[in-house]
């Protein structure tokens, strides 16, 4: 079921208001009882086939005050009618008037023959998605990398496959960087700690396992002979959900009964990308992941050249740092 995206920027919505001549921004707030009590009454209006041809996006406050202020939010709550980009009216709090200005607009978009049907494209997935991964990012999700705490990552025993000054392991989970992979460094064994800046809902992990001698043209962490003799593909991914800190290679190499525990499949491998499914009812509000990484043998190196997390992106987890607007 396609779900409201959250805007990021304000780049984002402005882009929004360019594309879609008929818009509701729904302003909102994770610590915000009355936002959470209406949610599911929207996400069945943008469901509904009735409202096929308004675009319903939401802004977190906690995330986007730049957006709040330039549209001068003081309480949440609060809903903004776009039209051919200007408001033309705006409903605080959970009240009626919320669903009349949603029929009021609704009634020009469906009178308009030049507003067509929302597309599901425009909502379901990241408009920067790669082609190549296109077909893995199913209806109603997104690449959830962007919503990495980058500055709080943790990344264990990994290395930069390409020797450069400005590589890092958490280049692994830039989308556009040609020389992401990282390799293990003393043994087979990788562990991430991601913390996310919105509470999330975890679809997949998909590993980008790498294909070393595209590598030619840069000086590697491995020599030639290291590449052939001594790596590895991935055997085994296990993925944690909450966890208060980074985990021990020890304590994540013994625990069988993590949220995730799968054995890599290579014959599931498709152009290079491996999909490792998770149990969508253990990765809801997820506001961090843990993710171990393992080779068969203990003695030789994995290389991964990508690793891409799918889900939906949720609301702001940065809610200590402004004080709660009014409440409608």
């Amino acid at each position: 079921m396609p779900t409201i995206q959250f805007i990021k920027t304000q780049n984002d919505f402005d882009q929004c208001l360019q594309k879609n001549k008929y818009l509701v921004a729904q302003f909102t707030a994770s610590w915000c009882g009355p936002c959470q009590a209406i949610k599911p009454m929207v996400d069945d209006l943008y469901n509904s086939e009735r409202y096929q041809r308004l675009e319903i996006v939401r802004v977190d406050l906690d995330a986007n005050r730049e957006v709040a202020s330039k549209y001068n939010i003081t309480s949440v709550p609060t809903f903004i009618f776009f039209e051919n980009g200007k408001e033309t009216s705006r409903v605080k709090g959970a009240s009626p008037k919320m669903i009349e200005s949603f029929d009021q607009l609704n009634s020009k978009a469906v009178a308009d023959p030049t507003a067509s049907a929302r597309s599901s494209s425009s909502s379901e997935s990241s408009a920067n998605t790669p082609k190549e991964l296109a077909s893995l990012i199913p209806k109603g999700y997104s690449i959830l990398n962007d919503v990495i705490h980058f500055a709080e990552l943790v990344s264990l025993n990994t290395l930069p496959l390409v020797k450069k000054e400005e590589a890092k392991p958490s280049d692994v989970f830039k989308l556009n960087d040609k020389h992401s992979a990282v390799v293990s460094d003393a043994d087979s064994q990788t562990l991430f700690f991601l913390p996310l800046n919105n509470i999330c809902k975890v679809y997949s992990v998909l590993l980008r396992l790498a294909e070393p001698d595209k590598y030619d043209d840069a000086e590697l962490e491995l020599d030639e002979d290291e590449l052939k003799e001594e790596t590895q593909v991935p055997q085994t991914l296990k993925v944690w959900t909450n966890k208060p800190g980074i985990m021990s290679f020890e304590d994540a190499a013994s625990d069988n009964n993590a949220p995730h525990v799968e054995k890599i499949d290579l014959s599931k491998v498709k152009d290079g990308w491996y999909e490792a499914k998770l149990k969508f009812v253990r990765f809801q509000g997820v506001q961090n992941l843990t993710i171990f990484i393992d080779g068969e043998d203990e003695d030789k190196h994995i290389i991964i050249n990508r690793i891409v997390i799918v889900g939906t992106s949720g609301d702001s987890r940065e809610q200590g740092s402004v004080q709660p607007l009014e409440d409608e």
